[in-house]
């Protein structure tokens, strides 16, 4: 008879359901982060007042809806182990493109569709380079994020701003409206950025497709062997980010009125501490859609309290990169910390030796990968075969 304590965890590599006494644990974890950030913006808004006021954080809340748009769509390949270094460049690319579009005269419905549309094909290279032809996604997306910095260069002529505020009215007056007009006592700009959210949320949460990135995410050679589109979710995630990247570029574009090349790029690594605080303050220690917003709005605060006390960028970028180095220590510790709390005993006596397990038996080895993928050309590529 097998041994009934075996985890089904390490035999399947799938997620399975925690014990309660683990899971308060995991609460108590996610939730000490929560209050770290907390007693963090505490400080900032004992030395500036300034920092709670109403009319401040109705700036910073409409500020972050950039940077939140971006995030969420980087947490969806994230949320597969996969990375996108391309999303800033991408935003840059679709504003300035919808800005020409618009001082053309081609009106904000025809000039959205293009950009949405070179969105589309960006996230579509992203995601055959990175789930099809077997490139590792911080190589391929870095790759894209090269072309597209040139290709920037070059429509913009060298970084010529296209200016929509100094353009005639009736040229770029609905997406000057998009970006500073309100529906009752919300920015357009909030609500289009809690709708994006909500979209998120219930794609990951309550669909097959957030299923699969659960999946895809636990372990990538099982799913694809179970039948599951591995390679298509995986892609897909880049496609959903870069569609995600391009909104928030065009976003950028109204708020600011303004179209230049590398204007977001410092979003690019907010985005990426966003979803790294994100993940290390959610309970299940995961990369998830609501986290990630609250990773961004930590950041964004963060960011204002570090102007109203008169630091400067450098402050801003060492602060930054100390939240991504505290999370992957965090994220390491808690995984080495769950992988000792899920082993059970260890049979060691003569009866067990040289028994293959239920694991083996059916061709799965321990760490969730199949023996027979190792000979399979048909294995995802983004996940090699251990030997």
């Amino acid at each position: 008879m097998e041994d009934s304590t075996t985890p089904t965890e390490v035999r399947s590599g799938l997620p399975t359901t925690e014990s309660p006494g683990r899971r308060r644990v995991e609460l108590l974890r996610g939730y000490a982060v929560v209050a770290g950030m907390l007693v963090v913006l505490a400080a900032v808004a004992a030395a500036r007042p300034l920092f709670v006021q109403v009319r401040n954080l109705e700036a910073v809340a409409v500020d972050a809806t950039v940077l939140v748009v971006l995030a969420v769509g980087l947490s969806l390949v994230m949320a597969m182990r996969g990375i996108d270094l391309s999303i800033a460049i991408t935003a840059d690319v679709v504003g300035y493109l919808v800005a020409g579009r618009l001082l053309a005269g081609s009106g904000l419905a025809v000039a959205v569709i293009i950009g949405v549309a070179a969105a589309l094909v960006i996230g579509i290279v992203n995601g055959v380079l990175a789930a099809y032809l077997g490139v590792p996604a911080i190589v391929a997306t870095l790759g894209v994020n090269l072309l597209l910095t040139a290709l920037s260069l070059v429509l913009s002529d060298n970084g010529t701003p296209q200016q929509l505020f100094t353009a005639p009215v009736d040229v770029v007056r609905d997406i000057l409206v998009f970006g500073s007009d309100s529906w009752g006592s919300f920015r357009l700009l909030l609500l289009t950025a809690v709708v994006l959210v909500v979209i998120a949320w219930f794609a990951t949460r309550r669909t097959i497709w957030g299923r699969h990135i659960d999946l895809v995410n636990a372990n990538a050679r099982g799913a694809f062997l179970s039948g599951i589109p591995a390679r298509a979710t995986f892609a897909s995630g880049f496609v959903v980010c870069a569609l995600f990247a391009g909104l928030a570029g065009i976003m950028l574009t109204a708020r600011t009125g303004l179209a230049v090349p590398g204007s977001a790029q410092p979003y690019l690594l907010d985005a990426f501490t966003a979803v790294y605080l994100g993940s290390i303050a959610s309970p299940s220690g995961r990369v998830r859609v609501l986290w990630t917003v609250v990773g961004a709005v930590f950041v964004s605060l963060l960011a204002n309290g570090l102007i109203l006390l008169g630091l400067g960028v450098a402050w801003r970028y060492g602060l930054n990169g100390a939240l991504i180095l505290l999370a992957l220590t965090l994220g390491t510790l808690r995984r080495r910390t769950g992988a000792s709390e899920r082993q059970g005993p260890v049979d060691s006596s003569p009866a067990r030796a040289g028994r293959p397990g239920i694991a083996q038996q059916r061709g799965v080895i321990a760490d969730g990968s199949n023996d027979r993928c190792a000979q399979s050309s048909r294995c995802p590529p983004w996940r090699e075969p251990e030997r």
